[in-house]
């Protein structure tokens, strides 16, 4: 019983619970007066400083309508032309992309359709390389389990 226990919990030690990086997660508000207003943070309260905003029109999605950085405050700001209406997409990335966010901001035919403006991906990118590993991980645990068993049974 007691390796079967032991097996267990190398099980689950070994496929774990996917904890956040130590780093941070991004998280970005936004405000609409004049303009659009971005502002991005790590979930430590940092500001996402220089930080690649790339922003696509909704006629073109191959190459950005504008780029921009992050400032000092992880804020940025743009107006999307009234006459390209639909969905702009807003993509907020260090180098590595290891921290993004992603977002939608519809625009109609009186602009920005405030209400409509969402965060694309719910996914933190922390979490990608524990998914990639993750069917591994369960091989594993499995099996150490299965041998606990067999093992006990003997």
């Amino acid at each position: 019983m007691k390796r079967l226990l032991v097996a267990l919990v190398m099980c689950l030690a070994l496929v774990g619970f996917p904890a956040q990086a130590s780093a941070h997660q991004v998280e970005t508000f936004y405000t609409l007066d004049n303009q659009l207003e971005f502002q991005s943070r790590f979930s430590s309260g940092e500001p996402f400083v220089g930080a690649t905003v790339s922003i696509y029109a909704p006629n073109s999605s191959d190459e950005p309508w504008m780029t921009t950085t992050t400032d000092s405050e992880g804020r940025f700001a743009f107006v999307p032309d009234e006459s390209i209406p639909g969905d702009w997409e807003v993509a907020i990335e260090d180098d590595t992309r290891s921290h993004a966010d992603y977002w939608t901001v519809p625009v109609g035919d009186k602009g920005i359709i405030y209400d409509g403006i969402s965060l694309d991906s719910t996914e933190d990118v922390h979490y990608r390389a524990a998914a990639a590993f993750m069917p591994l991980m369960i091989s594993i645990g499995g099996a150490l389990a299965w041998l606990g068993f067999t093992r006990r049974r003997r």
